[in-house]
């Protein structure tokens, strides 16, 4: 029975929604002509900016920006402030967590609990996150492509008959003379 209490919350494990995972996606950088190591590096905490004295546009420093804003900056106090734009949130997130395929419920909790106290509310939730991800082109994020389904071999049609037949019980004498 759906209560009031429990609208809009799905009623068994079954129903639970799947979502999709994203990472900031280099190739989608390229593919837009955007520089992503400017990109990044824009994100780094102020001090690791004044400390530079030009930003990279080298791809190898890429993941350098990226380990240094999971590792420093995204603890920085000033990092992920409550008047963000979700867009901008959702990026910053993703780099907080090292560019590690997230999805929307991922995403969602961090901000959550980012900004749980703020005088700022925001419907921070996976759906809304589900939402904006795919239209997150500018921020070159891209969706991980889903795995291939495993296909098992099926065995030839002589195995599944011998199978079957050892898989079915023998008759004993007894039973066969039973139904006379």
């Amino acid at each position: 029975m759906v209560t009031p209490s429990t609208a809009g919350q799905p009623e068994n494990e079954e129903e639970q929604i799947s979502y999709a995972q994203y990472v900031i996606d280099p190739e989608a950088a390229t593919a837009i002509q955007r520089s992503l190591p400017v990109l990044i590096a824009s994100r780094r905490c102020y001090m690791d900016q004044q400390a530079d004295d030009e930003i990279s546009t080298d791809d190898k420093d890429l993941k350098q920006y990226i380990k240094r804003i999971a590792d420093h900056c995204s603890k920085e106090q000033d990092y992920l402030l409550a008047d963000t734009p979700l867009k901008e949130a959702i990026f910053r997130v993703m780099l907080s967590e090292g560019n590690r395929p997230l999805n929307a419920e991922d995403i969602s909790g961090v901000l959550t609990s980012k900004w749980a106290m703020t005088p700022f509310p925001r419907n921070t939730s996976p759906e809304v996150i589900q939402r904006l991800l795919p239209a997150s082109s500018n921020y070159c994020i891209s969706r991980v492509p889903d795995p291939e389904p495993e296909t098992v071999p099926e065995p030839p049609a002589a195995e599944i008959s011998s199978a079957m037949a050892d898989a079915m019980p023998e008759s004993s004498p007894s039973e066969e003379g039973a139904g006379e």
